[in-house]
């Protein structure tokens, strides 16, 4: 169970794009770095209030740390009950072949595009740049 609590940390805070240090400063209380190393090596498992802190730093329930997946549906992280993305695993189960790479490329984008999401949404509002696609600046003189 510390394997899988401190994998799915890393992956979260990986996510986020967040070191040790930035996180562990982002944790109400404070908390010392070479911890969360601990934690995601699997050589020490946190207390549940540890856990409530690391949870609240990263936005996520401490539910999130208990869920198991099952191999069929751990690529996708599809819940039975969640009817969208069943209708997702539907339509990915009648995919063409040949229009893999097609999809493949249209899910790193919009991942690309969410990870910078939550990234900005770090960051403070001066420093925020916005994405090639979207409406920012005008460069020219007025």
């Amino acid at each position: 169970m510390s394997c899988d609590i401190g994998r799915e940390l890393k992956r979260l805070r990986k996510d986020r794009e967040l070191t040790q240090k930035d996180l562990a400063a982002r944790v109400d209380g404070g908390l010392d770095y070479t911890y969360i190393g601990k934690i995601e090596r699997g050589e020490q498992l946190p207390s549940l209030k540890m856990l409530m802190g690391l949870s609240a730093a990263l936005g996520v329930p401490v539910s999130h740390f208990f869920q198991e997946e099952s191999p069929v549906n751990s690529p996708l992280r599809l819940a039975e009950s969640d009817v969208k993305s069943t209708e997702l695993h539907k339509e990915l189960r009648q995919l063409h072949p040949d229009d893999i790479p097609l999809v493949v490329d249209i899910v790193r984008v919009l991942n690309r595009h969410r990870k910078a999401e939550r990234k900005r949404a770090y960051q403070s509002a001066s420093e925020t740049l916005p994405l090639a696609a979207e409406d920012g600046p005008s460069y020219r003189k007025p």
